[in-house]
């Protein structure tokens, strides 16, 4: 399957009751800034433009399925979602909503849907996600999903000294988290 043949001649690549998953597009650049700068910790933050020093161009990219989230009433933007390395059998799961949107059921109502779409659509064998050690929502949300944890990740270096660990997560907690493996439903 082709890219484009991931979404209808609208755009769509899903609909949920309340949302809909459309194709990203260059006109979202000002929704995606908007949630970076919500959303990104200030070591992260472009000192130029005041968001995010990821590369916007990397959510365009055709390796990357990531879809601009919309309320189906109101038409305003809630966050985006994407799976990253997408012709792999283990895409990458991430989920971003404005802080209006969180903890009102959008993740838990559009994740199932988008991740049973690209089931159907992609050569997948199961889908992870990294979550964050101190975000418990997230991970019982992942749960509730059907997610299962399998294991305990750090973006510490591999040579970082074993007896430093303990002090850095209790520091820097952003740095470690668990993964996540969610089943491809494939029907």
């Amino acid at each position: 399957m082709k890219y484009n043949d991931l979404f209808d001649a609208n755009g769509i690549f899903t609909q949920t009751e309340h949302y809909i998953l459309r194709r990203i597009l260059p006109e979202d650049q000002p929704f995606y800034q908007q949630l970076a700068k919500a959303e990104t910790p200030d070591y992260l933050q472009n000192t130029t433009t005041g968001t995010s020093a990821l590369a916007w161009e990397d959510l365009l990219a055709e390796e990357h399925l990531t879809c601009s989230i919309f309320e189906k009433e109101t038409h305003r933007f809630c966050g985006f979602c994407q799976l990253q390395w997408i012709f792999s059998p283990t895409p990458e799961l991430g989920i971003d909503l404005l802080p209006l949107y969180q903890k009102q059921g959008v993740a838990k109502e559009v994740l199932p849907a988008f991740l049973s779409h690209a089931s159907k659509l992609l050569p997948i064998d199961h889908f992870y996600s990294k979550i964050k050690k101190n975000n418990i929502p997230s991970q019982r949300l992942a749960e509730k999903i059907g997610g299962v944890c399998i294991g305990t990740k750090s973006l510490l270096p591999a040579n970082f000294p074993v007896e430093m660990a303990a002090f850095a997560e209790k520091e820097f907690p952003d740095l470690f988290f668990y993964e996540y493996h969610f089943p491809a439903k494939k029907e």
